[in-house]
Order: structure tokens, then C-alpha cells, then sequence
């Protein structure tokens, strides 16, 4: 049984996941009582002073980004991996101390976020993120702990054509902004919603029809339409979102901005478009997954991976088909790792849910998530953002006093003075006469409303952390030298992994993806004569590798909460250099003395 199984075992209980999520609070909180910061001892203002009840468009995110970058120079580095098809940067913060190491020899912490144009509060979780390393670095030791070793890389917008359309107008802007023929007339995107009344929303529009209509007001609100019971007619029919019909076709907005999902455009498993929808002409064909893509190959140090999306409280990981591999899972060994993970998050972020992408939600070719898995040999998950349990926190009762139908305006009502509905006002409409113009807006249902927004930031980039905090974590255990004869040494190197996720994922050493782990030995008086694995009862066995006996492959990494330990027979004085090289786990160096 692995250290991993063993301790997974250990905390399967209900009682020991719920101390252990106390225990990551403690950790993550910082138990420095004596210290002041404004985490754990909130009575002093920040040094970068920003506002966590609010949403950043393009250009404030870019400028909130550059004034963290200025406030913290040693840590903070702002590049732009490439640009968006309207040409907008994509930006990449990466956050790393030079004093404890290069950023290409520690293991990485990936996340990107807003891939889905209205999917928006990713981008604000990665600010915080960002923010609250930083402002707590001098205090905190635990975040000391995380920056200094580990890389984060992070991308607050995929999707920053699509993020500025939500902003200036709302409306389905899932897609990029590319031009796409939907409804397959030779045309392109031309004929999107409009914001008709010049309020920055796209919202619903219902007419006036006595008697003839699909739809009637409900008794219970007249704000609400309800379908009109079978047999009869209502008063008012729905027409869709607010527009007019751009390309004189009879139809409104069924050619709109975009078309396909840059979350179906990655390699792993992609499908084309008559199986998955949106997946576009083929792998990486949008600048903006081939920037993402081209970056993520040239990290190969990455070893954990963050995707923010919305809404509905998940914590997804894959596969994201249940054809994968012909099982519909990933291998046991990459499960359990998953689940440890997965499982601490939902404790974590209550009213969400850990699952998987196909079982439990729907089937995604072409996703992030698999080709990370595959093709990178990195654990990954996606965050649906906001729930709307959070709502009534579980006290909503169908039997209470406010009927069901009601709970959506009760809480605007009663939590946010209306603000988020906007009531049916009259528009007289180029080609359907006067209509009526209201419904939700933007900044509810699929967004976080302002006051919680802080509260679902944090709770999920504790997620992320931790998540980054259990990426490997070697160190060497123990070395001895003794002397077998004159000046031939037996040397013995332990390397041990002090956290949950395995230097090389069982998928990597499968997929044969990237390199596998090296143990090495050098000198300037020193020759390797025998090299190999540490065996026998009382460790006094080597179980001789292939290959050159200074170079030792370690072809599954140090698995979770592990060691690996490896012996050479080597002849020379002097010292002698151990090095522990893994993709994933970084590199590590010792110094022994054959005396």
C-alpha cells in the first residue's frame, strides 16, 4: 500500500475530513496572532487598496494587474503570451521569489480564467489571488511557504473581446468575438441581440397580444410570465432577446456574435463540429487557445492547472467523455490523487459539488482538462463559479410563506432593493410595434452579486492553493557514504515527496509525456562503477538500473507523500554532487563527502 493510499484511508471518515478541513483553514489563515496583516488581523489598510464587490472590465483589469506588478516588482512579472482576434493582450502574470530559485525549476501553478466571455468572475478570482499573496507574503508564513516554493502563472482573461462585449452590452457572449456563420447562409455573425434601450443590457422582450398569446402574468407577480395552460391562450407572447432582424431574413438574433466554444478546441480528444458542437475547424484554431496552448507546452515545469468558469457550484475534473480509454476514467492511481484533492475542495467551498465531466454534468470533447491530463501530465479542475443555493445558504422552504416561484425576486427584492430585475417597460420596435422591454439583468444569476463576491473570491483561491500547495514538494530525506574498500564508496540518496500529488501522474508515464525523473551523481575525482535502486530487506541490495550508473531514470516520479531511494558504487575523493531533476518537482542538489 502507497503512503498516499495509506493516508487517504486515514482521513476517508466524515469526522477526519472535517478536522482536516479545520487544519487547512488554520494553514491558510496563518496562526500569527502577534502579527498584524489584513487577513488574519484585519485593522490596517493594504498596500494595493482594491475594491473585491465589484467586476473589472478589460482595461481596469489590465490596469488593477499593472499596479500590483508595480507594487511588487520582486515578485511580479506582466507578459503578454499573445493577442485576442480583436487584438487585445492576452496577459499572463507570473508570481515567483528569484531569491529562492528560477521560476523554470519549481513546480507551477497554472490557472486561467474567462474562457466563456459572460463567465466573468474568474478574472477576478485570479486578482485576488494574486492580491493576497502578495499583501500577505511579510506576514504569513504559510504563504511565505507556497511563494517561495512554487511559480504561479496566471491569466486573468482568455476571452477579452468576448469579457468587453458582456461589459457594454451583456447578452450570450459564451463565444469569442470571430466571426461565425451559425445559421448557415454564407453570412457571419450578422445578426446579434441588441441593446435597443442603450442601458448596457441585453434583456427579454414580451408583446402585448390579448388573447392570442403563448404566455400570461402570473398571479403570484406580474413580473413573472407563465405559460399559458394547455387549451388556452395568454396575453402576451415572448420574443427572445431584445433585437431587430439585421439581415432581413425573418429572424432576430440567430446569427450572433461568435458561434463556438474555445473550451472544445484543444487536442484532447477533440471532435469535429457535427459531434461536438463549437469545436471549431480544427485544434488551437483561434489565436486565443493557440496562445494558451503554445504557453502551456513551453512550461513543461506546470504541475497543477486551474480553469475558473460559471455557474453552479462544481469542482470538475475529467474525463470529460465516457468513451476515454474505452473505461470512462482515468487510472486509480490519478483518481485517488483527484479525490484527495476534489474532495477537501467541496469542504471547502460549501453548496459545491466534486464531480466528473461526463458522469455528472455532460460530455466535453476537446477540453482543457484532458489535453492537460494527457498531454501535459498535469492534474487539473474546473471551477464553476457561484451557486445558487448560496442564495437562502439552505433555508429556503417550499412550504414557507414566499411561494417558490418567488425565490429569484424575493432575494432582489429583499437582499438587493430590486436592483437586478428590470421592470416591463414599453418599446416601440422598428419592425414588431410597441413591445415590452424588462427580465434579469446581467449582474444576476450567473454572476455573483456584489455583497458575496468577496466571500466566493477568497473560498476558491484557498482552493487553488491548496491545490498548488500539494503539487510536489521534495526534499532529500537522507545520504549516507561508507567506504567499502580504498577509495570505493557506497553512496545512498533518499528524495522524498512531502505532499499529495506525484512527481509524474501515472497518465504522464503511460502517455510517455515528457521526460521522467533523474537521480544523478557527479564529481571531479568520482566515476560512477554501479547505480540502481536501494532493495533488500535491510536496504543494503541494489537493484541495478538501466543505463549509464551515474544516471538513474526514475520512470513513475516519487509518488504521493513517498520516497524514492537509490544507491552507487562509485570510485574517487573528494565531493560529490547528488541531483534529484523532475519536470514536475523541480531540481534538487546535494553535496556528500567520500570520507
Amino acid at each position: 500500500m502507497t503512503h498516499l493510499t495509506s493516508r487517504l484511508r486515514d482521513l476517508a471518515s466524515p469526522r477526519a475530513l472535517i478536522c482536516t478541513a479545520v487544519v487547512a483553514i488554520i494553514l491558510f489563515t496563518g496562526a500569527h496572532p502577534a502579527t498584524a496583516q489584513p487577513f488574519s488581523v484585519p485593522d490596517r489598510e493594504p498596500n494595493v487598496n482594491l475594491r473585491w464587490d465589484r467586476y473589472y472590465d478589460y482595461d481596469q483589469m489590465t490596469e488593477a494587474l499593472r499596479t500590483l506588478v508595480d507594487a511588487y516588482p520582486q515578485f511580479l512579472t506582466m507578459e503578454s503570451i499573445g493577442q485576442s482576434w480583436e487584438g487585445r493582450d492576452i496577459w499572463v502574470v507570473t508570481v515567483n521569489n528569484p531569491e529562492t530559485g528560477d521560476h523554470t525549476e519549481k513546480p507551477a501553478f497554472y490557472s486561467d480564467a474567462n474562457i466563456h466571455g459572460n463567465e466573468i468572475q474568474g478574472t477576478e478570482v485570479t486578482l485576488y489571488m494574486i492580491w493576497f499573496l502578495m499583501e500577505n507574503y511579510p506576514y504569513m508564513e504559510k504563504v511565505r511557504e507556497i511563494v517561495d516554493n512554487r511559480v504561479f502563472y496566471l491569466i486573468p482573461t482568455m476571452n477579452p473581446d468576448a469579457r468587453q462585449v458582456f461589459f457594454d452590452q451583456g447578452g450570450p457572449t459564451r463565444s469569442g468575438t470571430r466571426p461565425f456563420d451559425s445559421d448557415g447562409d454564407g453570412r457571419e455573425s450578422e445578426d446579434p441581440p441588441q441593446d435597443l434601450t442603450g442601458n448596457k443590457e441585453i434583456l427579454q422582450m414580451r408583446k402585448y397580444t390579448p388573447g392570442e398569446g403563448t404566455h400570461m402574468v402570473s398571479p403570484i407577480d406580474d413580473r413573472l410570465m407563465i405559460v399559458a395552460p394547455p387549451g388556452e391562450r395568454g396575453d402576451y407572447t415572448l420574443l427572445g432577446s431584445e433585437g431587430e432582424d439585421l439581415d432581413g431574413d425573418g429572424r432576430r438574433n440567430e446569427d450572433g456574435i461568435g458561434g463556438y466554444d474555445m473550451n472544445r478546441n484543444f487536442p484532447g480528444d477533440w471532435q469535429p463540429m457535427h459531434i461536438q458542437g463549437g469545436s471549431h475547424w480544427y485544434p488551437f484554431s483561434h489565436p486565443e487557445t493557440r496562445a494558451v496552448g503554445n504557453f502551456l507546452k513551453s512550461r513543461t515545469n506546470i504541475a497543477g492547472l486551474q480553469s475558473w468558469h460559471n455557474a453552479g457550484g462544481m469542482i470538475l475534473r475529467g474525463p470529460g467523455s465516457q468513451y476515454y480509454r474505452g473505461t470512462g476514467e482515468y487510472t486509480n492511481r490519478d483518481v485517488r490523487t483527484y479525490d484527495y484533492l476534489g474532495e477537501r475542495g467541496a469542504l471547502m467551498l460549501p453548496y459545491y459539488r466534486y464531480w466528473t465531466v461526463w458522469a455528472d454534468l455532460y460530455t466535453v470533447y476537446g477540453g482543457t482538462l484532458d489535453w492537460a491530463h494527457d498531454a501535459l501530465g498535469v492534474m487539473g479542475f474546473t471551477n464553476e463559479l457561484w451557486s445558487t443555493n448560496q442564495l437562502y445558504q439552505g433555508h429556503w422552504d417550499s412550504d414557507g410563506p414566499i411561494p417558490d416561484e418567488m425565490q429569484q425576486l424575493f432575494f432582489s427584492d429583499r437582499l438587493g432593493m430590486g436592483a437586478w430585475f428590470h421592470e416591463w417597460e414599453e418599446y416601440e420596435h422598428a419592425e414588431l410595434g410597441t413591445v415590452e422591454i424588462g427580465g434579469w439583468s446581467k449582474w444576476f444569476g450567473r454572476t455573483t452579486v456584489p455583497f458575496m463576491i468577496q466571500e466566493m473570491l477568497h473560498r476558491n483561491a484557498m482552493f487553488a492553493l491548496f491545490h498548488a500547495d500539494e503539487m510536489p514538494l521534495l526534499e532529500f530525506d537522507r545520504t549516507s557514504v561508507e567506504r567499502i574498500a580504498g577509495n570505493t564508496w557506497r553512496v545512498t540518496a533518499e528524495i522524498r515527496n512531502h505532499r499529495a500529488i506525484p512527481t509524474r501522474i501515472e497518465a504522464a508515464e503511460i502517455n510517455r509525456v515528457g521526460q521522467p525523473d533523474y537521480f544523478r551523481i557527479s564529481g571531479n575525482n568520482l566515476e560512477a562503477q554501479v547505480g540502481g535502486f536501494t532493495s533488500g530487506q535491510l536496504n543494503d541490495e541494489i537493484a541495478i538500473a538501466d543505463g549509464p550508473p551515474a544516471e538513474i531514470m526514475v520512470e513513475s516520479g516519487v509518488l504521493g507523500l513517498s520516497t524514492v531511494s537509490v544507491t552507487w558504487i562509485v570510485t574517487g575523493s573528494g565531493s560529490a554532487t547528488i541531483e534529484y531533476e523532475s519536470m514536475k518537482g523541480g531540481v534538487h542538489r546535494t553535496t556528500v563527502q567520500l570520507q
